[in-house]
């Protein structure tokens, strides 16, 4: 594809990807309400086929839609149906922002119509609906269209009045997918509730079209209320009053309905060539990101304009910067260092010039069979592989500088390749001297902070065994632990952003006060612990496998990307680690969190207090860090009570209960281990698999190389994320 300055930005791939994954989410909905509205003085029938049609929607063995009715009242008719509607509109159209994804209002009106049709008084037969079939009070309804019509939510309209389908009559097309299905055209009048009530029929054929095909398209349903079986008394009317030609497609709401386009596709994989004839506008760049998106069949998993060349000439570009030293990045590594950076990269394009070798080796026949395509396959693949080993090593390499200089971490090249601000926290935590004012404010708990974000709180309590002159360490531990959780980090740390700390010495604790993300909007801001949740949930609400799988492989990471930068957990416990429900009450199981940092530290800090003789979190414990006496300072530790939580996790069993702690009283430390080990030697293949089984034993049993620090993480990357990720 070709660019120019004054076209397209060297960001087109991601404007163009950014546009394809908007698309795709748009061939789903992430949340769905209806609305059911009714005169307050109104015939009630119409209420009552209303609440029908509305149960059905909201039935989650049929679609699950979250719904609300409202009845007009007779005074300020017009300004209070306006408010409803545009509250509603702004609940789902905040709600799939925050998702990424697309919301879909269906208003049903049940009722009388006017004709609007006094050409002495100015009427332009417009939608007016009456809550008497003569008289007032009246509702001028295309006002209020014509004002909603700008949301980005798409909006289905279901009218059941006499002269319906004048609401078809709009001012203009709006860029978005807008529906009118009418039970009557201009002028005509259809029959109030009963048997052959439009709304009847509606209800009939859309329950027939999901049990039949599992969704219904709206300019479906309108060909199936067109027929002879339907048997109305008027013609229903379909008009498409957006740009968007696509008729909105009703089917059951599922969470996290929309394709995830990060998906490893299991089937065969092929390259799509896109010539175009000009140089490309932004407009043109969003039409066609439409046009891959929304028609990619369910078959597609992902679909993505690859920028994995453009991330090669980069490397090769630092790396010829290296050469010739004068990329600052590099400063403050050790020689050795830079030639493993160096040696690392020639090996990789060692291995991709053996690709091309291979492939220019075909002969011209062969050229553009599979094997050609195997081979494009591979060398994409590969490149992509070592462009990703590539930067984990160089970040390797960097974090373990004491003090990388400001130069370095603010390069284009710590940008460009993502490390920025994970080199950012190792300087944090290798600073002797903190900052933390942005983050020591105080704020009520319950409340919201000034971003409207809803808060929680944790609390730390220390007892009042500790030292009192050990406390200013502590202070400063939590301190630095605040200002860390609230500094900018991917989320594959998988923590909460800490906005404000205070220290309650007459309750001997601490309180950390942490961001909820905006997206879990359920009226109980609590959350859950995986503990509880392996304890309570039961049947379909469990997470699936898959789930499960995936909350492991996140947890580990998380616990590699803390270790990297030099920050010990030391609470690593399923009864520390959190989820959150959406307004719907599931819980999001692809979004756990790591919570109760406490005694948290750098590990070069040496251990403060006691060894706390709790036999709940003692199961967690390495033996070693049991008892009166305990080595507080290595990272092995953290792995071993990850080992711990993964066996939860793959058992699906509480620690306390594998290791039956009430069987016999007071279990000794060793003795708990070894029952651990046990359950994973003996069950755990059974449940989860001999990969993820490998990666459990690797933690518990402690199989890593610690010669060195880039040792140890190289040893659990290898043996725990990587067994993972199988």
């Amino acid at each position: 594809m070709a660019t120019s300055s004054n076209k397209i930005n060297e960001d087109w791939e991601k404007h163009i990807n950014s546009q394809i994954e908007l698309s795709a989410r748009s061939r789903s909905y992430v949340y769905v309400k209806v609305l059911i509205v009714y005169w307050e003085e109104g015939d009630a029938g119409f209420k009552r086929e209303g609440r029908e049609l509305g149960a059905m929607f909201a039935d989650k063995e049929k679609f699950g839609f979250a719904m609300d009715e409202f009845a007009i009242p007779s005074s300020e008719s017009h300004l209070n149906l306006l408010n409803f509607i545009a509250s509603s509109l702004l609940e789902v159209s905040t709600y799939a922002k925050e998702q990424r994804g697309t919301s879909l209002i269906i208003i049903h009106y049940g009722g009388h119509g006017d004709r609007n049709d006094d050409k002495h008084s100015g009427e332009q037969k417009r939608s007016v609906w009456a809550a008497k079939s003569e008289g007032e009070p009246t509702l001028e309804w295309f006002r209020i269209q014509d004002s909603i019509l700008t949301t980005e939510t798409h909006i289905l309209l279901l009218f059941d009045c006499c002269f319906a389908g004048q609401a078809g009559r709009g001012r203009e097309q709006t860029p978005t997918r807008i529906e009118l299905l009418a039970a009557a055209a201009m002028s005509v009048k259809t029959p109030l509730p009963g048997p052959r009530s439009f709304t009847t029929a509606l209800i009939r054929v859309i329950t027939a079209g999901l049990e039949k095909d599992g969704q219904v398209t709206v300019s479906d349903l309108n060909r199936r209320l067109m027929s002879r079986e339907s048997d109305l008394f008027a013609t229903p009317i379909h008009v498409n009053l957006g740009q968007d030609q696509k008729s909105i497609c009703l089917e059951p709401l599922r969470r996290n309905a929309q394709p995830n386009l990060d998906h490893e596709a299991s089937g065969p994989s092929f390259q799509l060539l896109i010539k175009t004839r000009a140089q490309l506008e932004k407009s043109d760049l969003d039409e066609i990101g439409r046009w891959l998106g929304e028609y990619m069949p369910s078959t597609v998993a992902t679909l993505h304009v690859e920028k994995v060349l453009q991330t090669t000439k980069f490397i090769q570009s630092f790396i010829e910067g290296v050469r010739k030293g004068d990329e600052p990045l590099i400063k403050g590594l050790k020689d050795p260092a830079v030639v493993d950076v160096l040696s690392a990269w020639d090996s990789a394009l060692a291995i991709l010039k053996g690709i091309l070798v291979e492939q220019r080796g075909l002969r011209q026949p062969y050229r553009d069979t599979p094997i050609a395509q195997k081979l494009a396959e591979r060398l994409l693949e590969k490149l992509d592989t070592e462009n990703s080993d590539f930067v984990d090593l160089l970040e390797q390499k960097l974090l373990y500088v004491p003090m990388l200089a400001e130069e370095a971490i603010n390069s284009t090249a710590a940008t460009t390749l993502g490390m920025a601000d994970q080199l950012r926290l190792r300087q944090m935590i290798c600073a002797s001297e903190t900052s933390p004012s942005d983050v020591v404010s105080e704020e009520s708990p319950g409340k919201e902070n000034e971003k409207g974000y809803a808060m929680m709180q944790e609390y730390r309590k220390y007892g009042p065994y500790v030292d009192p002159a050990q406390i200013p360490a502590l202070t400063n531990r939590v301190c630095r632990l605040a200002e860390l959780l609230n500094a900018p980090k991917s989320s594959d740390f998988r923590s909460l952003r800490c906005t404000q700390w205070s220290h309650n010495n007459i309750e001997h604790q601490y309180v950390l006060h942490f961001e909820i993300p905006s997206i879990y909007e359920s009226q109980n801001k609590s959350y859950q612990t995986l503990q509880s949740i392996i304890q309570k949930q039961r049947g379909s609400t469990r997470p699936s496998l898959d789930e499960r799988f995936r909350m492991a492989f996140l947890l580990a990471k998380a616990v590699g990307k803390w270790h990297s930068v030099g920050w010990l957990h030391q609470g690593i416990s399923s009864p520390n680690i959190i989820f959150f429900s959406f307004k719907d009450g599931l819980i999001d199981y692809s979004s756990p969190f790591l919570g109760g940092f406490e005694f948290a530290r750098p590990d070069s800090d040496p251990s403060v207090g006691y060894a706390a003789d709790d036999v709940a979190f003692n199961v967690y414990r390495r033996p070693a860090r049991q008892g009166e006496t305990r080595n507080g300072r290595r990272k092995i530790h953290d792995i071993y009570s990850l080992g711990v939580v993964l066996l939860e996790i793959g058992l699906w069993q509480r620690a306390s209960v594998i290791v039956n702690t009430k069987e016999n009283g007071i279990v000794s430390a060793r003795a708990m281990a070894q029952k651990l080990r046990i359950a994973a030697a003996e069950r755990l293949s059974h449940y989860a698999g001999r990969s993820y089984k490998a990666a459990v034993e690797a933690c518990l049993n402690s199989d890593f190389s610690m010669d060195t620090e880039s040792e140890l993480a190289r040893s659990f990357k290898e043996m725990v994320l990587e067994h993972e990720e199988q």
